[in-house]
């Protein structure tokens, strides 16, 4: 059993998993129904059409994408601990690190393959109503939405390689989504205020957040300024320049998903080998 067959097995496990069609399923369906919205509204309002789309669908990934990445992590391996399939697997001749990669690559590409069909048909629809002029923008986004589920999925797979049961991992998996979505930006902000912290340390805090760091880069990507992110994204665009910035955010997604990947790699390594 190689690394391929392993990623192939789970690629095909993940789009037949009823929790990940449901809401990947939904994440697609609000997608294309919120661009539609946008894209009638236009003519009354006299805005444009991208910016509205824009919008919509980088708030819609921060609130969907980390829930699919997240969950559907949380309770891959998880799951097939309680079931007893994992057992199986194991009993193969196969090194346990490969293991770990094959579901991982598997489960990504079910990742990549919801966040682009969710996004295609919605790019697909704004291409036909406002023109094809905004496609590297778009595409921007779509690429940014990717490396965000990347980073919620490694971190999933974390919960899931130290969890006895899937409804456990399930739990701990929205807990860690609110932290992500809701509280850390009410908890930075109550931090700050209580403790006055300064701009740098704000920022640094701030980045630290897949998510922050999705919205913060995409907002600069497609707008091309950082008027729109707030007084710490004007403080990092003025410190480090747009370029910076961007090079900055794409680092923290990036880093986020390795340290995550291998963390969990670890921690999955102890529980088997334990």
């Amino acid at each position: 059993m190689s690394l391929a067959t392993i990623a192939r097995w789970d690629a095909r496990g993940v789009l037949r998993d009823r929790w990940f069609v449901a809401v990947a399923g939904a994440f697609g369906a609000l997608v294309i129904a919120s661009a539609a919205v946008a894209l009638a509204a236009v003519d009354v309002l006299g805005v444009s059409a991208f910016g509205r789309v824009a919008a919509t669908l980088i708030n819609l990934g921060m609130l969907f994408i980390p829930l699919i990445g997240l969950t559907v992590g949380a309770i891959w391996i998880a799951g097939e601990r309680e079931s007893g399939s994992l057992v199986l697997v194991l009993s193969q001749p196969v090194e346990r690190r490969t293991i770990f990669a094959g579901k991982f690559l598997g489960v990504a590409w079910g990742m990549t393959a919801a966040v682009a069909l969710g996004f295609g048909a919605a790019g697909a629809l704004l291409a036909v109503r406002a023109g094809t002029d905004r496609i590297p923008a778009f595409l921007w986004l779509v690429g940014l939405s990717t490396l965000l589920a990347m980073a919620m999925l490694a971190t999933g797979f974390f919960i899931s390689a130290g969890s006895p049961s899937r409804s456990r991992a399930l739990g701990t998996a929205l807990v860690a989504w609110l932290g992500f979505v809701i509280v850390s930006d009410l908890g930075l902000l109550g931090t700050t205020m209580v403790l006055r912290l300064p701009v740098p340390a704000l920022l640094v805090l701030g980045s630290l957040n897949p998510v922050s760091a999705f919205r913060l880069a995409a907002v600069v990507g497609i707008t091309g300024s950082a008027d729109l992110t707030g007084p710490v994204g004007l403080y990092a665009a003025d410190r480090l320049g747009l370029g910076g910035l961007i090079a900055m955010l794409l680092l923290v997604l990036c880093l986020w998903t390795m340290v995550a990947y291998l963390a969990g790699r670890a921690r999955f390594l102890k529980a088997v080998e334990g």
